[in-house]
């Protein structure tokens, strides 16, 4: 076991991180608890005068720091305060993101109700979403503005060489785009394909409720380098938009773009909206001299160096996401890092009042959020870390976050997201998606699919409640039994969950559950001197409320797998290598490579958290002990689990999909059976019993709003930017 790791690795048990994130947010939603007060800014000017636009209608201007709307008679200071809305509900398929009319009617009005007053979406969405935004906006007296994204296609930045490449495909294919959007954002579009709806109407004109347009995405370094490196295509003078002579050639491609977009809408439509290009912390224009990896501070889009012409009148922003655990550098700046007066550190808004220092333009926080999610992906000294926190500390970080953005003169800020999405994928889990998005189901230990401020959940209806109640199991009949007691089993899309009746006592003696899911397993745990009728993936030790853990058999650990056999970054150990070996390990999570501070020379070791350590708690969101990352409940002799399939090495519970053997193949195999037993250590007969498991046609879920929602909602109800 010793040589699986460095011992200087630093091992981060899951409880110990949901202890640490509950202090940090706690200490730092006390630090910005109150709304941004007037004795730390003067505040804008709350009317902006008239301009003389040439006839030119102008919806929304962006004048100095923050967006001004006119009624008609003067132009008010509107601070944009709202959510990013995704593409999909849980099993909705990609080619054909084809929401109900009615789903989108729901969630504005949950959005409103909220308080928040903007929906950015991140490209042109299906008709049904105008309409229905049309419509809710003519039913009420306080609208919903549209922050309208115009996608670039991610995959140019990887295909090809730069954005002057295929001689200029890539710039025309943005330019189709930013015509396509402006004709539907006007309702005069039914020439686009928009998934398999041919020549998609849109007929709903949405353009007075636009703030305004976001260009591209966060910017690959690279992409952006080789760019650069045209140095011939430098500069760019048009009638809307140009650059200054210190612009770059991507930053020349950009204003291209722009210009485009503005002439169009000018020239079409005698409509005019603000317009940015999103950038993100990667790609900003500051230097970041304790920022580990060098590709995350190697260049930067100045965005300052796009300019309004003459024929452009309602001036330009900038748009940057910002999130609170990466890059790096935000949890190791020392000028980051420096308490305040009270002895509170908040990295993320010293990060945003020196990048707010970069623009002489409004500025938006496009993105910013923490996910709800079991697993984790990174984390920060703030405590606002990328996952394994609950609901409650999710909306706690974001109405912290939120408070800070408007406390360092932004002019808008917008929450990612605003629901979950079982389609994305993250960096520390192996990835698997369905050919069939009807069979997509969710992985809770990925960060990635939780940032929703409304859950998609498994299931027509929620099928088991951690809560020490068994009316969830009524009809349900134990599949195992053993000295120990007795097993039942159910399932879902994202969990396996046991009812375990057991007559020892909780706390003080141990319970073996072995599970076999793929049949490559041990036997036996040498550990607990217990051997099985059949060979066990996985060992669930019941040990009291703090102890409880799912541990996995050595030779299926995908951790020791992926960062110590394929990727060395710790030492291999051949006991991990050799099948039936008996050895049961923790479940780990990886959450970050070796780093070196560049200000000092001082290395922190690989870190991960033990994903297999169960936290006990209630999972129903209407107890008043509510734990939104809840894995076991006991009560009177009873004890349910509900087990994420993602740890039991199980890609598809509804295929019927799980990781075979990666050793020998690297691949996934059917799951023919899944069987459970039930024991004590030192019981060397423990029988495990087939629990019935088969797969099903499709996957199916239902909604549900988070604890986040409703305290970002009366954080909204109370929110002053001014």
């Amino acid at each position: 076991m010793k040589s699986l790791i460095p011992k200087k690795v630093m091992i981060l048990s899951a409880a110990a991180l949901l202890c640490v994130a509950a202090c940090l947010i706690f200490r730092f939603a006390v630090l910005d608890s109150p709304t941004p007060g007037k004795e730390e800014q003067s505040g804008p000017a709350l009317t902006a005068p008239g301009i003389d636009s040439g006839g030119v209608t102008l919806g929304f201007r962006a004048v100095n720091d923050y967006f001004y709307r006119s009624d008609g008679e003067k132009w008010s200071a509107v601070y944009l305060n709202g959510v990013n809305m995704g593409l999909t509900e849980a099993t909705t398929d990609l080619a054909n993101p084809n929401v109900a009319y009615d789903t989108y009617r729901q969630w504005l009005s949950l959005i409103a109700e909220m308080h928040a007053n903007t929906v950015r979406v991140f490209t042109v969405m299906p008709p049904q979403f105008y309409t229905a935004l049309y419509d809710h906006n003519t039913a009420s007296d306080e609208p919903l503005y549209l922050m309208q994204g115009i996608w670039f296609n991610e995959n140019y930045m990887y295909d090809y060489d730069n954005a002057f490449s295929e001689d200029g495909m890539i710039l025309d294919a943005f330019r189709r785009a930013a015509r396509e959007t402006a004709d539907i954002i006007h309702g005069n579009s039914d020439y686009t394909d928009y998934g398999e709806i041919q020549n998609a109407v849109y007929a709903h004109d949405v353009s007075p409720w636009l703030a305004g347009y976001i260009l591209g995405l966060e910017w690959e370094p690279g992409f952006v380098e080789r760019t650069n490196a045209q140095t011939t295509r430098t500069g760019y003078s048009g009638e809307y938009l140009r650059t200054s002579d210190e612009a770059t050639a991507f930053e020349s491609f950009l204003c291209a773009a722009g210009d485009y977009l503005a002439g169009y809408e000018t020239e079409t439509y005698s409509f005019q909206a603000p317009i940015a290009f999103l950038n993100w912390a990667t790609t900003d224009t500051l230097t970041h001299t304790n920022e580990p990896f060098e590709e995350e501070d190697r260049v930067s889009v100045n965005t300052e160096n796009i300019l309004p012409a003459k024929k452009y009148y309602c001036g330009l922003f900038a748009a940057v996401d910002v999130y609170p655990y990466y890059p790096e550098f935000l949890n190791h700046q020392p000028e980051y890092l420096e308490p305040d007066s009270n002895g509170n550190i908040n990295p993320y808004r010293a990060y945003l009042k020196e990048l707010r220092g970069e623009y002489s333009v409004p500025v938006v926080v496009a993105e910013y959020g923490v996910p709800s999610s079991r697993g984790s992906a990174h984390t920060a000294v703030s405590g606002f870390d990328q996952g394994g926190i609950t609901e409650e500390e999710q909306g706690e970080a974001i109405v912290s976050m939120m408070r800070s953005i408007a406390g360092e003169k932004y002019a808008g800020s917008l929450i990612f997201s605003w629901q979950d999405e079982w389609f994305k994928q993250t960096w520390n889990t192996v990835k698997y998606s369905p050919e069939n998005a009807d069979a997509r189901t969710p992985n809770v230990q990925s960060a990635e699919q939780s940032y929703g401020l409304l859950a998609m959940e498994a299931g027509e209806e929620t099928l088991c409640l951690i809560d020490g109640n068994a009316d969830d199991w009524q009809g349900v009949d134990p599949v195992a039994q053993g000295n120990a007691g007795g097993v039942s089993v159910q399932w879902d899309e994202a969990y396996l969950y046991l009812k375990v009746e057991t007559r020892l006592a909780f706390g003080e003696d141990t319970i073996l559950v072995p599970i076999c899911i793929s049949g490559i397993g041990s036997s036996f745990s040498s550990e607990y001197d217990a051997a099985f009728s059949g060979a066990a993936d996985f060992l669930l030790v019941i040990n009291g409320e703090k102890d409880t853990r799912l541990l996995t058999d050595s030779y299926q650990d995908t951790f020791y797998y992926t960062y110590a056999y394929q990727k060395g970054v710790f030492e291999r150990d051949s006991c991990f290598e050799t099948p039936g070996s008996g050895l049961y390990t923790p479940i780990r999570q990886f959450l970050s490579n070796e780093i070196l501070l560049p200000l000092t020379g001082g290395v922190i070791e690989p870190r991960f958290a033990e994903s297999g350590l169960l936290a006990c708690g209630i999972s129903d969101p209407d107890s008043e002990q509510y734990h939104s990352l809840a894995d076991f409940y006991y009560k009177d002799g009873v004890l349910e689990f509900r087990l994420p399939w993602y740890l039991l090495n199980v890609m598809n519970s509804t295929e019927g999909v799980c990781l075979g053997d990666f050793y020998q193949d690297g691949g996934t195999k059917s799951i023919r059976e899944i069987s459970v037993g039930i024991g004590v250590p030192g019981d060397k007969g423990i029988l495990l019993y087939d629990a019935g498991y088969s797969p099903k046609e499709y996957s199916s879920f239902h909604t549900r709003l988070k604890k986040s929602y409703y305290i970002v909602q009366k954080a909204m109800a109370n929110f002053t930017a001014f």
